[in-house]
């Protein structure tokens, strides 16, 4: 039997986690582009830190051996 609660649950993560990954990636881009300097420049690099950190976390979670 599905537990449906359960699939929602995941189901709502994984937009989420999907959409918020692309939307640091994105703002990062913007503020750490060409033409930005001074604290804009490291608030973008921060957040391609944080998205990298992300991304790091999920293969750490889909990867049993790293466990």
């Amino acid at each position: 039997m599905i537990e449906w609660a359960n699939f929602l649950l995941v189901l709502v993560s994984s937009i989420v986690a999907g959409c918020g990954v692309v939307l640091l990636f994105s703002l990062g881009l913007r503020f750490a582009g060409p033409a930005t300097t001074g604290r804009k420049r490291v608030f973008g690099v921060a957040l391609f830190v944080l998205c990298g950190l992300l991304i790091a976390y999920g293969v750490y979670l889909i990867i049993p051996f790293l466990h």
